[in-house]
């Protein structure tokens, strides 16, 4: 039940959110109970607004929701030691919730920013034990990014979990050259000869359902004309001229006025005919997104899984191909007339190509030292599209700045899918997500061969986390290496503390062009060591030369067990790593067999000539006191 507000107070009829009714009937029946029952969390504050310090901390919040994600704050209640105690707002305080919208915050230039639009309030009657009290509610939106950070009392908050914290100085400076590259963004930009009867009236009408469900309330429009003043507001005009921004959300035919810039070429590879299973998208921006993403999803290959019980599971997560393919849509650069390509390469990976290039001032580019660092940095405002984004955000397809990445950096390290990483050239991003799992077999061998010398310097278990961030900054050693883009892992985006015990034992180490703000991580370079041809040719002479590469291989994998491990390998341990290293990832199973019995027949003439060991387990091992110049084979 709602009362009667101010009329100066900007209103939403809020409460009619299932989402905030439940919220208050949780606290009611906690308390009624006696039964604690936690309602707050990074979208949902409580505040009772008793103390002066109450209502500092209230324009704290409201400045971090602002600055962040937005959120629900209920004024007077409060939770202290697991008990709510309800002592209902004081209708004699309107006048301060009104403030908030208009004299409280201030942008960068010092100057209070009008927040009408983003800040909403209303009341709710609650009845607890026979006595009625007012709760006020307050409805934050995020500001979108164009507009972000504000501050309050010349400090900047942002929301972190269920805390308001100080954004970082080198984070909102990276904000504000963010703005200002922002100043001629094309997205407001009038598209040529299109006019207001080129939108859609039924898709303006789902966004304003959206905005309502949401947190803002709009009624809806009956007909172009009466729609401007909306229009207006959300830029989708400008000076009477339907804008870029207007076109990709509700165009009633977009490709006509924009082009390849609202098409996706999708294919299916199966090398033999690319051209045989190929899709093109033309519309809007939100149909585009969904069409790419039925495609893909229709042609990923689901596998069955024993450890699971059988489970069927898809090569890649679902919520990480929508939220690439979102991704890629909004943050595309729409001043460029080229489409997006979606291709699909059966058992190897997926692969997005974007027109544009990332900022310099997130790439990390380093080539003048012996170990090649190529890295993009997560989390830093980049979209060329903000007033796009925030709408994206309204339709639930896309979440916030820097998540895109984050999420491939989360999907690699849960061993869902194996490290992704870009291609930049040609004023075109390439991003391929390869199938499979970061820690892979090739990576359980490698790791499985240092867990010794890995395990005593860091003087605990090589735990699966371990392994993870290893293989993270092993894969994406190699990567660079190739010239390809991987992104930065580092304590501050993830796992903290494994970082940090392999850094302080000497595992990892920072690069030379590491610095404090962006510290950038690399191996033990004896971990790299997976090739030892220096060795043993130093050993065996110019017989290691004419080997054939299967017993090369042999001898890798031998030397590498017997010098970091002390663990002789049977033949047919050796061979599932022989084949991955000449053939690769896909077993072929009379090849497989083939390559099992040559490597039995290769490691007893390594035996016979002394280069290796064999024990009584017939385990081979390899001998590092052999010296010999005569060929072999």
């Amino acid at each position: 039940m709602t009362r009667s507000v101010d009329r100066n107070m900007n209103t939403t009829n809020i409460i009619k959110s299932d989402f905030i009714r439940e919220t208050l009937e949780t606290i009611k029946i906690s308390i009624t109970t006696n039964q604690f029952i936690d309602v707050e969390n990074s979208k949902i504050e409580l505040k009772d607004l008793s103390t002066g310090g109450e209502w500092i901390s209230l324009k704290e919040t409201v400045c971090a929701y602002l600055n962040t994600d937005g959120g629900i704050i209920i004024c007077g209640v409060r939770e202290r030691n697991k008990q709510y105690n309800l002592s209902g707002f004081d209708r004699n305080n309107e006048s301060k919730i009104i403030e908030l919208q208009k004299s409280v915050f201030k942008n960068d230039n010092e100057v209070y920013i009008d927040l009408t639009r983003n800040i909403y309030f209303d009341y709710q009657l609650i009845n607890l034990h026979n006595k009625n009290l007012d709760l006020l509610i307050i409805a934050v939106y995020p500001l979108s990014d164009d507009l972000k950070y504000i501050s309050f009392n010349g400090k900047y908050y942002e929301r972190k979990l269920t805390q308001d914290k100080e954004i970082p100085v080198s984070k909102i400076s990276q904000q504000k050259e963010y703005k200002q590259e922002l100043e001629f963004a094309k997205e407001i930009a009038p598209i040529d000869k299109a006019t207001i009867n080129d939108l859609n009236i039924d898709k303006i009408n789902n966004y304003i359902n959206l905005l309502n469900r949401e947190i803002r309330s709009e009624t809806l429009k009956s007909s172009l004309s009466i729609a401007i003043p909306f229009l207006n507001n959300q830029h989708f005009i400008r000076d009477n001229n339907v804008t870029l921004l207007g076109m990709l959300i509700c165009g009633t035919d977009p490709f006509h006025y924009l082009a390849s810039r609202v098409e996706v070429n999708a294919y299916y590879d199966t090398s033999s005919d690319i051209g045989k299973d190929k899709k093109i998208f033309r519309t809007d921006v939100l149909n585009l997104m969904e069409e790419s993403f039925r495609y893909v999803w229709g042609k990923i290959k689901i596998n069955r899984t024993i450890s699971n019980g059988g489970k069927s599971e898809p090569e890649y997560p679902e919520i990480l191909i929508r939220e690439t393919i979102n991704n890629a849509l909004a943050h595309r650069d729409y001043s460029k007339d080229n489409f997006v390509t979606i291709k699909v390469e059966p058992n190897q990976y997926i692969e997005i190509k974007n027109p544009g290039s990332f900022k310099e001032k997130i790439k990390i580019v380093n080539t003048d030292t012996n170990i090649e660092v190529r890295r993009i940095i997560p989390g830093i405002p980049e979209s060329k599209n903000p007033k796009l984004a925030s709408i994206l955000k309204v339709f639930d397809k896309i979440e916030n700045q820097g998540r895109g990445m984050a999420s491939l950096v989360n999907a690699a390290l849960e061993n869902k899918v194996d490290l992704a990483y870009y291609e930049i050239k040609d004023a075109m991003i390439t991003l391929r997500i390869p199938t499979g799992k970061l820690v892979d077999d090739s990576i359980e061998t490698w790791l499985n061969g240092f867990q010794t010398y890995i395990e005593l310097k860091i003087k605990n278990t090589l735990t699966y986390e371990h392994k993870a961030v290893l293989a993270y900054f092993y894969k994406s050693e190699l990567l660079n290496r190739k010239r390809f883009f991987t992104i930065l892992l580092s304590e501050s985006n993830n796992h903290f503390e494994v970082i940090d015990e392999l850094k302080r034992n000497g595992i990892l180490f920072e690069h030379q062009v590491s610095s404090e703000q962006t510290p950038i991580y690399v191996l033990d370079r004896v971990l790299l060591k997976t090739d030892f041809r220096e060795e043993l040719t130093g050993i065996m002479g110019e017989s290691y030369i004419g080997l054939e590469q299967a017993a090369k291989e042999i001898l890798n994998i031998t030397y590498l067990f017997s010098k970091y491990k002390n663990q002789a390998l049977k033949a047919a341990e050796i061979t599932p790593e022989v084949y991955r290293r000449i053939y690769g990832g896909n077993i072929v199973g009379k090849t497989y067999e083939t390559l099992g019995r040559r490597i039995r027949s290769i490691s007893n003439q390594l035996c016979d000539e002394g280069i290796l060991f064999k024990d009584t387990k017939s385990a081979y091992s390899f001998n590092f006191d052999y010296r010999k110049l005569n060929a072999l084979f």
